[in-house]
Order: C-alpha cells, then structure tokens, then sequence
C-alpha cells in the first residue's frame, strides 16, 4: 500500500521485492523480514531440537531421521540466511545479491519443506498425524510448482520487456501477462511458506524448553584470597586513598576464614593542622597495629 501511495510501483501485482525496493517501504520491509528471520530460525532449531529428543527415546528414529534431520536444519537456516538476503539488498542495488537470497530463500526453503514431510511421515507413530502429513507434503507440492512458475515466467517477461521501468510494468510494455503471472506465484509461494511454518504449532505445545545454565567463571585470579591463620580477629585496612574499600578478613580458631568488603573513610594526616580524622570504623589508630597488620598492610 505504501509503495502504490508513493507512486514507486503501479497498482496491479508487483512482485514481493519491487514493493519494498524505495524508501520508505524499503526500510519498514528489511526491518520486518529481519525479525522474520530471526523467529523463522528459532522455530527452525525448535523443531530440529523436538526430532533429537524424539530419536533420544526411539532407536528406530535415531537410525533413520538423524543424519536426515541435521541436513534439514542446516538447509533451514540457509533459507534463512537468504530470506534475510532479499529483505537487505534490494533489486535497484546489488542485483545479483537479491537473485542469490531469492533463490536461497525460496529453493532451500522448498527442499527444507521436503524433508519434513519426509520425518512428519516417519514420526506420525509417536507424534503429529497423518492429516497434519498430508498438508505438508501438499504445501510442499504447491512450493515446489508455483517456484517454477516463478522463475520461468519470471525469465521470460523480462526477455519480453520494452518499458523503462520494471517496477513499473504496464500490459503496453510488452510480457505483461508473464510478469503477472510471475508475481502472483511469488506470493502465493510466501503464502504457502507461511501456513507451512504454522503446522508446527500443535506439535510445539506438546514440548517445553528450559533456560539454558548459566555459570559464572572467576577470570580475575587477583580476586582469590589466601585464607590467614590467626588466633583473634584481624581487620586489614587499605591505606591507598582517603576512600577506599576496607578488606576485612576475619579469622577464628577453628572456622573457615570469612572475607567482607565495605567502605569507610580511612585515618588519614591534616597536615594543615596536624590532627588525625575520626576513624568511625573503631579499628583503633595506627600506632597499636601489631606487627602481622603491619606487614600486611606494607604487602598491599
């Protein structure tokens, strides 16, 4: 709609692309076929992750679907990659890039579908049905005849054309009727790549995924600490700045050493007046620090 009201193509049936090849639509249609990708290889993964626990479970699908099931992700994801391809480069710009993603798109995409009516038909036994199989292989027919369509109809209206402008093909510009026929078998190849994702939906809600573990890993070996051995509480202070972070270590015969960290304000000189600041910490002024505190003081 937004292309026909800014006038970048005419009101007929464009194809996908040359609906999204100017800005504005340009940039609301590569934003959206990014998230589309994005979704598309989570489901794509999802359902690569759903025929790996179900082979986990049943030998006979470990040994018949798992190499059939890695190449069909892989082919997925390459879909994916060409989806996102076509949304990026637009025709007017880089020609052969938006030829290749259409081609990836589209034709991985027609042979990933292939696959998992293969594996839909494998697995009906344990999961799915033979009417969600039958849809799919039927999807996958029409992909598999309307993409054909597109791409020999496709080449010849563009063989035929006079005009000026491909976006804006009249029925005067020669190979008009091609090039309609061409655009509609484009859309409904999306149409059935949408409904064909969909039929998952079923199948999904009989699964649940967990948040993947998280561990934390000590990178920084100047943060582990030697344990002191003492037989009455020792407080170390920082004497590096007037504000600091005071490590406390605390040490008790015969329990685990325990390690705080907190911020005071440390003694410090008024050289102005030769006084010393209050040290609200209560760890006693400098002069009765023992010889061990003093050494590790001296140390830090």
């Amino acid at each position: 709609i937004a292309a026909v009201l800014q006038g970048h193509v005419v009101p007929t049936v464009p194809y996908i692309s040359d609906a999204a090849t100017y800005s504005p639509e340009s940039c609301v249609f590569g934003q959206f076929i990014n998230i589309g990708c994005v979704l598309l290889g989570i489901t794509i993964y999802v359902r690569y992750r759903q025929i790996q626990e179900l082979s986990y479970r049943h030998s006979d699908v470990r040994q018949a679907l798992g190499r059939c099931s890695d190449v069909a992700f892989w082919i997925g994801i390459g879909s994916c990659l060409g989806i996102s391809i076509v949304g990026n480069f637009q025709e007017t710009n880089v020609r052969i890039a938006h030829y290749v993603g259409a081609f990836l798109s589209f034709g991985l995409g027609t042979v990933y579908f292939w696959i998992q009516s293969y594996i839909s038909y494998y697995i009906q036994p344990y999961m799915g049905s033979m009417q969600k199989a039958n849809l799919r292989m039927a999807l996958s027919v029409v992909c598999t005849i309307f993409f054909m369509i597109v791409a020999v109809t496709g080449v010849i209206s563009h063989i035929l054309f006079r005009g000026t402008d491909p976006r804006k093909w009249y029925p005067s510009d020669g190979g008009w009727e091609y090039h309609v026929a061409s655009s509609i078998s484009e859309w409904i190849v999306a149409t059935a790549f949408c409904f064909y994702v969909l039929t998952f939906t079923d199948e999904f809600r009989t699964m649940q995924f967990d948040h993947p573990p998280l561990i934390l890993l000590e990178i920084d070996s100047s943060r582990t600490y030697e344990p002191v051995i003492s037989d009455a509480p020792v407080a170390v202070i920082s004497r590096r700045s007037p504000v600091a972070k005071r490590q406390e270590t605390v040490v008790r015969p015969g329990s685990m050493t325990a390690t705080t960290t907190a911020t005071s304000i440390i003694v410090r000189h008024e050289r102005s007046s030769g006084r010393r600041a209050p040290n609200p910490s209560g760890a006693g002024k400098l002069g009765s620090l023992t010889l061990p505190l003093m050494l590790v003081a001296l140390m830090e």
